[in-house]
């Protein structure tokens, strides 16, 4: 048992340097919704833990969102995390000590399209932000509506294919996500191939793996499965 408990404290910690390595060179901060899993969970039993809580809270239709800031000098960065329904608003701050294993696995999966700059010497860094020249690309509005998912889903879903980058000194704060009008159809396609009851081929699953997940095949399997899962969530 004492052996187990050590085993996984060190996984936690391992992936708690892995996570302070992702974002290792933020400046500013940022923002981003979750949807329902584990973070969203743990916004939940926080705020349950509080003297004030609704028993009743899993009745709302809840908004939660997390903002990571990383101040110069600091060693760890703030996490805040919000939920929001209607006129309810609840507030908390978490450290990296505060997560468990699937929350930071979680939250590493939240941050990748938001920290390109993240490298790991084990396997190929997944750069999924790319700056590239041409025409061809739909904005966030413009593919979320193409794909019928909304624009936080699709950020957190399929990485983009350009960003425009606004910066100010030492800050870089990205104004606008783009994504390639051929990646999107593909979409489209993958979607009514499902209506029809037929699978992503081979062809479609190297594509996209090319254009977004650093040729990782199985990124581009779980990407296709997800984007499946929640056109069919939206369609009910």
């Amino acid at each position: 048992m004492l052996r187990h408990q050590l085993e996984s404290d060190l996984h936690v910690s391992d992936m708690i340097s892995e996570l302070l390595e992702m974002i290792g060179g933020l400046q500013g901060e940022r923002y981003f919704f979750v949807e329902d899993g584990p973070l969203k969970d743990k916004l939940i039993e926080r705020y349950l833990d509080t003297t004030d809580a609704h028993a009743d809270i899993h009745e709302f239709s809840l908004d939660a969102s997390l903002r990571i800031r990383r101040e110069e000098g600091t060693a760890a960065p703030s996490v805040e995390g919000r939920l929001e329904a209607g006129d309810f608003q609840y507030q908390t701050h978490f450290s990296m000590e505060d997560f468990s294993a699937d929350e930071i696995s979680a939250l590493i999966e939240q941050l990748k399209p938001l920290c390109p700059t993240r490298k790991h010497e084990a396997r190929p860094s997944r750069n999924i932000i790319r700056k590239k020249k041409g025409g061809g690309l739909l904005n966030l509005s413009e593919a979320s509506k193409a794909l019928g998912l909304s624009p936080r889903t699709l950020k957190s879903l399929i990485p983009c294919s350009d960003i425009r980058v606004r910066e100010d000194g030492d800050n870089r704060t990205i104004e606008e996500y783009y994504w390639e009008m051929s990646l999107v159809r593909r979409f489209v396609g993958l979607w009514e191939k499902h209506k029809a009851s037929h699978e992503a081929d081979r062809e479609d699953v190297t594509l996209i793996a090319e254009r977004c997940c650093d040729g990782d095949r199985q990124w581009a399997r779980d990407i296709i499965a997800g984007f499946l899962k929640q056109r069919t969530f939206s369609d009910h």
